[in-house]
């Protein structure tokens, strides 16, 4: 390897230690948010009223990994690192929503999801609507919408629109967030009544308060806010726990790429729990007991530690959300459709309210340094 190319390299590996610490921080505020009856400062500063779900009984309870006890077959690509710089190019991404073509969604894969509801204009009988998946597996959260039958019920659950640096309960969006949100709404517009599930962080409760009013609105909607969103699902560990294991395997980006070796590869038995299983206990305990409190739409926002691996699940794994590999993660105002028939049996479809549904941080820092041609080769193990 020439002395440039290991420059650029060891430069990329070093990126996105942002994220573990970012992740270590917020879910550390979450924590103590399940703990009180109300997260600090939330709800009151951006709704009108707030009604609190019941809780469900997830397990939160610290345990201190093994690193004998827990599977290392996915560390491979734990070698690979972006440099440590400003967290404005995370914010940046979503705006810049740069498009990547990702081996992790073949075009057989990335075929239509048909639903049926418009009328064809040469016959009585519904035709099929086409949603079409993105090259990283993703359908317009508008196109879904907008293909549901009467009698069908739908959950969208997205990450919250972009927000500020700093991670914390009281964290705000940014403008472009704002705008984000209130973008997505307008694609949403309809004399159709939703309801609004948040996770009681502002960044969430602002998120949807301005998808309620791109869709034109007169007055914000009446927040559910409901702990079990807050990211906590999948984690058995604490998230300072989870972040510092990730890194003694020599993933340095911590909880992050400790979570995409886990949600595509399994593992990882004494942090985090196995992805489908406790996916299907969301889908029961979250979705299909709160289901008949809500409006036929919803619209969930959470966080993405918990939006990704439900992304991941609902996909089947053809969602390019590989961060160990390629560097991909869940972007703003993207997330997981829930379909609910009157059976209660459900599909999903992985959904963007952005330009893209990933963020591509290789893709961010080529750009920043003025990188071009081919995306740089990790050597693997």
């Amino acid at each position: 390897m020439n002395k440039p190319t290991q420059s650029v390299l060891c430069a990329i590996a070093a990126y996105p230690l942002f994220a573990a610490i970012a992740y270590t921080a917020m879910l550390s505020a979450c924590d103590k948010a399940t703990s009180t009856t109300a997260p600090e400062s939330t709800a009151s500063s951006s709704s009108t009223t707030t009604t609190i779900e019941e809780q469900s009984s997830s397990e939160t309870a610290t345990v201190e990994p093994s690193s004998s006890a827990i599977q290392q077959s996915s560390s491979s690509s734990g070698q690979k690192q972006f440099s440590s710089s400003s967290r404005s190019s995370h914010r940046r991404s979503s705006s810049s929503a740069v498009q990547t073509s990702s081996s992790a969604i073949s075009s057989s894969q990335a075929t239509p999801v048909s639903s049926a509801k418009e009328a064809s204009s040469s016959s009585t009988t519904p035709s099929p609507v086409k949603i079409t998946l993105d090259e990283n597996g993703f359908a317009t959260v508008a196109d879904v919408y907008h293909s549901l039958q009467d009698n069908e019920k739908a959950v969208f659950i997205i990450r919250h629109s972009e927000r500020e640096d700093n991670v914390a309960i009281e964290t705000e969006l940014t403008a472009n967030g704002v705008k984000m949100a209130q973008d997505l709404g307008v694609t949403l517009k309809s004399d159709e009544e939703f309801s609004y599930i948040t996770s009681g962080f502002v960044r969430t409760n602002e998120t949807a308060n301005n998808i309620s009013k791109g869709r034109g609105e007169t007055k914000l909607p009446k927040l559910i806010t409901n702990y079990d969103i807050t990211g906590n699902w999948f984690l058995k560990i604490s998230a300072d726990s989870l972040a510092q294991y990730g890194t003694s395997l020599g993933m340095k980006g911590g909880s992050v790429e400790l979570m995409a070796h886990w949600a595509y590869d399994g593992g990882y038995p004494n942090a985090l729990y196995e992805l489908s299983p406790r996916a299907e206990e969301f889908m029961q305990k979250v979705i299909l007991k709160n289901l008949p409190k809500w409006k036929r739409v919803s619209i969930m926002v959470s966080h993405d530690i918990l939006v990704m691996p439900l992304t991941v699940f609902g996909s089947k794994g053809k969602v390019a959300l590989k961060y160990h590999e390629d560097y991909h993660w869940i972007n703003y105002i993207a997330g997981l459709t829930i379909i609910i028939d009157e059976q209660n049996n459900l599909r999903y479809i992985p959904v963007k309210g952005a330009e893209s549904g990933v963020i591509d941080y290789l893709a961010i820092y080529r750009e920043e340094h003025g990188i071009g041609g081919k995306n740089p080769t990790f050597p693997k193990k």
